[in-house]
């Protein structure tokens, strides 16, 4: 070997030394950048494009969702999945043995079918989609008996006609007591925020009349019973349940005299909602602001979204913001509250969850009575968060 050649050898192997000398910092330096994004410590960033926005009956800009001003007002905000509420084919006076009591208490009759069909119909010809339709809870008051039997072949026809609408999902709201808030603050550009504070005194507040006094046992019985009766007909008509917690959750036994599902210890409430019966079509739609107003740190949720989502018991998501924490919050605009609304997504995302996220309970303002501004607020800030996510996740994928 001449000179030369001994020069290149040596200089070859002086370069490649230098890069595996390299290459191990490199990937330290990767790694470390990774691990900058994960939220959860073990949770790796993915890739993840089957998270979408989409609106309810919360915002209905027209005379119905689906007429051209709300469908357009949907359109504008991107959020292209819809939840509705189905026309019932008898009336409430029709029903009267049934419980009516407002709200989320006024039972349900048989669902139009028809109706869903057109709706759906009235979805794809404006490019969206009818993912699903909210039920009433009436059945959750009810005692056990003929009459309760009676109303569970209603939801049972109602959630057949769901699916044979192309709806995916049906959500419920198991409340026995109304939504509980009780004080007001004044927000910015003059909006009022509402909120909760545990009172002192709640053992003294007496008892709902809707549904008198329901021990823990007694609620978890209605629940099974519940889903045992309908998860059959969900599997065949390729419909999922979507059960939204008590709001506020976390709250002590015995308030105003129920002992609500998913009283005291929130966290543990919900997975043992999904495991009463392991069923994939027990599901339910989880709420970032419920979840931050029932524990003690609002972002100590993100492990419980995290085992509910890995798990594929999520059917879809309702994304807004709390100030405060369990027994003492306000709701604010998504990006003012304690709620980090960016990991929650993140762990949707890693966890590779696909579905929708909703926006809820906006706070109002003199000058927006339909809370449509506030609505449209949240949609864009939706739209914004799921573009991060999706930008930060092909950044560091790609590193």
């Amino acid at each position: 070997m001449d000179r030369r050649e001994f020069g290149r050898a040596l200089m070859g192997g002086a370069a490649g030394a230098g890069v595996a000398g390299l290459a191990q910092p490199v990937q330290a330096q990767a790694e470390a950048r990774d691990a900058a994004f994960r939220v959860l410590p073990d949770l790796p960033v993915r890739r993840n494009d089957g998270i979408h926005s989409g609106g309810d009956y919360h915002t209905v800009a027209g005379q119905s969702p689906t007429d051209r001003v709300s469908l357009d007002y949907f359109r504008r905000f991107n959020a292209r999945y819809l939840t509705v509420m189905a026309h019932n084919t008898v009336r409430a006076s029709d029903m009267p043995e049934f419980p009516h009591f407002g709200g989320f208490l006024n039972a349900d009759g048989p669902w139009d079918g028809d109706q869903l069909k057109r709706v759906q119909d009235d979805c794809h010809n404006a490019g969206l989609v009818l993912e699903g339709v909210r039920m009433d809870s009436a059945y959750i008051i009810m005692k056990e008996g003929p009459l309760r039997d009676r109303y569970l072949d209603i939801i049972r026809g109602n959630i057949r006609k769901a699916g044979a609408a192309g709806a995916t999902l049906v959500s419920y709201h198991w409340t026995m007591t109304p939504i509980r808030r009780n004080f007001t603050a004044p927000g910015r550009g003059g909006s009022t925020y509402v909120g909760f504070k545990l009172e002192p005194n709640y053992k003294d507040l007496g008892v709902t009349k809707a549904a008198g006094i329901v021990s823990s046992d007694e609620y978890w019985e209605r629940i099974h019973y519940f889903l045992q009766g309908v998860l059959p007909v969900c599997r065949e008509a390729k419909v999922k349940l979507a059960c939204h917690p008590y709001d506020p959750g976390g709250q002590p036994l015995g308030y105003l005299g129920v002992d609500q599902w998913d009283a005291v210890d929130y966290a543990t409430a919900l997975k043992k909602y999904v495991s009463l019966i392991d069923d994939p079509y027990n599901c339910l739609c989880y709420d970032c602001g419920v979840a931050g107003e029932s524990l003690p740190d609002p972002n100590s949720q993100l492990p419980l979204l995290r085992y509910l989502s890995e798990r594929n018991r999520i059917a879809q998501v309702h994304f807004r913001n709390i100030r405060g924490h369990q027994h003492n919050f306000l709701e604010v605009f998504e990006d003012e509250g304690d709620v980090n609304m960016f990991n929650c997504l993140r762990v949707l995302r890693d966890t590779g969850w696909n579905g929708t996220l909703l926006p809820d309970h906006n706070p109002v303002n003199p000058d927006d009575p339909k809370k449509l501004e506030a609505y449209a607020f949240s949609y864009g800030y939706i739209e914004g968060l799921l573009k991060a996510a999706r930008e930060e996740a092909i950044r560091v994928t790609r590193a």
